[in-house]
Order: C-alpha cells, then sequence, then structure tokens
C-alpha cells in the first residue's frame, strides 16, 4: 500500500497529464466517428483555459463552476463555427478548423488584459485533482460506450461508412455531425480548464497547431474503432517522450518512426494487434485441420 502512495506521488504529474490526453483523445475520437478530422482542438481548449482562469482569478468563483462555464463557452463555438465548417469536406474542412484555431491562439496573444498577452498567464491556483480526472474519464468512456449502442451511433457508423447511402436512409448528415462536432468542443473546453488549473501557467503556445496535431493523433494512434483506443494512444503518447527525455533528438526521431510504423502496418490503430493475432491463430487453426483431413 505504501509502495504505491509513494509510487503514485512520484509519478502524479504524468498520471494526470496521461488522464487530461485521454480526454481530450475522446474529444477527437467522437469527430473522427463521423469522419470530421478537426484542427480546431487547440481553439477549444484555450476557450476552455482562459474561460475558467478568468472566472476563478478575477471573478472569485468556484472551480466547478468555471469548468462548465469554459466547456460551455468552447461548445457554443463549435456550434458557432460548426454551421458553415461542416459543409465542407476533406482538406477544406481541416484547413477551416486550423484557422479557427489560429484565430483564437493570435487573439489570446494580443488580448493582455484578460490572457496576458505573449507572457500568458502564472500562479493559476491548482484546482485540478487526479481525482476529477478519472472521475471525468470514466463519465466520457460510459457516454460514448452508450451512444455507441444507441441509434444515434448506428447513425454515426452509417455516416462513416458512406455519407451519401446514409442520406438516402433519412439519415440528417448535418445535424449529427454538428451534434458531435459540439460535443467534442464542449469536452475540449472542458480539457482545456482542467490543463489550465493543473499547471499553474496557461499561454498561447500551448494552443496553437501542434496541440491539434497532437490531439488528432492519440485515437488513430490507439485505434478509432475500438472503445479504448483513445486511451491507449494518449498514454503511449504521453508516456514516449518521457521515457527518451534524456535525447531530444532521439525522441524525435523514434516518435516519428513508431508513428509512421503504426499508421503504415496497424492501421487500425495499436489495438487492432490483437484482432491479427486472433485472425493469425484462426487461420492457423484451419491449416491444421485441413491437414488432418487429407488422407
Amino acid at each position: 500500500m505504501n509502495a504505491a502512495l509513494q509510487f503514485l506521488a512520484s509519478y502524479s504529474n504524468i498520471i494526470d497529464l496521461c488522464l487530461l490526453n485521454s480526454l481530450v483523445a475522446y474529444a477527437l475520437f467522437l469527430s473522427l466517428s463521423a469522419n470530421m478530422f478537426s484542427l480546431a482542438t487547440g481553439g477549444f481548449m484555450a476557450l476552455g483555459a482562459y474561460c475558467s482562469v478568468y472566472m476563478t482569478m478575477e471573478l472569485g468563483f468556484p472551480f466547478a463552476t468555471a469548468l462548465f462555464a469554459g466547456a460551455g463557452l468552447a461548445g457554443a463555438a463549435a456550434a458557432l463555427i460548426g454551421a458553415p465548417v461542416l459543409r465542407l469536406r476533406g482538406d477544406y474542412f481541416m484547413l477551416a478548423t486550423f484557422a479557427f484555431t489560429e484565430v483564437i491562439r493570435v487573439i489570446a496573444l494580443n488580448w493582455d488584459g484578460v490572457t496576458g498577452g505573449a507572457l500568458g498567464i502564472v500562479n493559476i491556483p491548482r484546482y485540478t485533482q487526479t481525482w476529477q480526472l478519472v472521475l471525468a474519464l470514466i463519465a466520457v468512456i460510459y457516454v460514448v460506450h452508450t451512444l455507441r449502442g444507441s441509434y444515434f451511433g448506428r447513425a454515426i457508423a452509417a455516416i462513416k461508412q458512406d455519407e451519401i447511402v446514409a442520406k438516402t436512409m433519412a439519415v440528417n448528415v448535418f445535424k449529427y455531425r454538428l451534434s458531435l462536432f459540439v460535443t467534442s468542443g464542449f469536452m475540449c473546453g472542458a480539457a482545456g480548464a482542467f490543463a489550465a488549473h493543473l499547471n499553474y501557467f496557461v499561454g498561447p503556445g500551448d494552443f496553437g497547431l501542434l496541440r491539434s496535431v497532437d490531439a488528432l493523433s492519440y485515437p488513430i494512434l490507439g485505434g478509432v474503432e475500438a472503445l479504448f483506443g483513445p486511451v491507449v494512444g494518449a498514454v503511449f503518447t504521453t508516456l514516449l517522450p518521457e521515457a527518451l527525455r534524456f535525447s531530444n533528438q532521439l525522441r524525435e526521431i523514434l516518435m516519428g518512426g513508431l508513428v509512421v510504423a503504426i499508421v503504415l502496418y496497424l492501421p487500425g490503430g495499436a489495438l487492432s494487434i490483437f484482432k491479427l493475432g486472433r485472425h493469425a491463430g484462426r487461420s492457423g487453426n484451419g491449416k491444421l485441420a485441413a491437414l488432418r483431413v487429407k488422407p
């Protein structure tokens, strides 16, 4: 028991970061389930972070209120930009969401009175606790699991397979995609609020293109079909740089190489390796059975 408590105390920051990134991963998991490759994550997280920090430090609101306010602001922004952006497809959609992130970053860079400008905001009280992140992650996994088994989930699966066919089946594609986009924005805003009150500091550089690309890689690496794929991808992507911290060059080379290897050889994500193992086992059993029946 003491050893477990000591382990948690020693690696609490890394554990919190894994949990936080897992929340972001599920936000992107929802977007990808309807073929929306969004780069708006950084913008949504920035809205949630700055809104919650302003409410706790300047207005004196409790953290729970500030958390939901930041998430709500990000969700409202997703609804506002979703109407025009979701009518775009492919590269145009990605560029539009990237533009949104850049607009938010530039505003944060220049709005000194609220965001602290380029210097950011320091000495933010640490209200984020590990149990809060665990509870939030459990709630998100439960919601995602419930959605996957509902009519909503079946409609989203139809949209992912073939959007045109889904429309012929009376599925309101725009409505479902907008619902997922707003939910994803809400979750990213909550993650931004958690992050701001976890690291004591928030600045414009925390929410740029790199943050959005990292977030997009979590569910892709873990697996966009598996329920726990986002957790696997987020934890893997968070822990590997920590393990390779002794060499920045080696860390970048190995990270890039592993990402390329997973995309090339495990297109279904890291968890698809178990499916490959089961298929290989079935193939082997089939060959043995065929050998047995030969005279």
